[in-house]
């Protein structure tokens, strides 16, 4: 995948970016990263939209919709376009992060739970 120069935003553009909730701004570049993935195969399989449609048994406008990055793929699809491409999307490795962890809220009990054992 190609390395892009990163240029702050400034102006409207900035002041938008600046106040996006965080978690929407990483889903949307996890959807750019994986249609630039699919993009970048493509290219290397010498592969243009219509003929990859075929390939998948889909339509070049279903294609156009993965490459614009605002799609939510299944797992057994991203698996179809892998096997496709011969490229893999889901990593064996899990990295975590303290922001990955789930943590359950505390439990408010409104009343006594009672004795279990009656």
């Amino acid at each position: 995948m190609k390395t892009v120069n990163k240029k702050k935003a400034t102006g409207v553009l900035g002041r938008i970016i600046a106040n996006a909730d965080p978690v929407k701004v990483a889903k949307v570049q996890n959807k750019m990263i994986v249609a630039a993935k699919i993009a970048d195969a493509m290219k290397a399989k010498n592969l243009n939209q219509k003929q990859f449609a075929q390939l998948m048994g889909r339509t070049e406008s279903e294609i156009s919709d993965w490459l614009s990055g605002d799609r939510n793929f299944t797992i057994d699809t991203l698996f179809d376009i892998g096997q496709a491409l011969g490229v893999t999307f889901l990593s064996e490795t899990i990295h975590y992060t303290t922001s990955d962890v789930y943590e359950p809220a505390p439990m408010m009990a409104s009343e006594p739970l009672g004795d279990p054992m009656p």
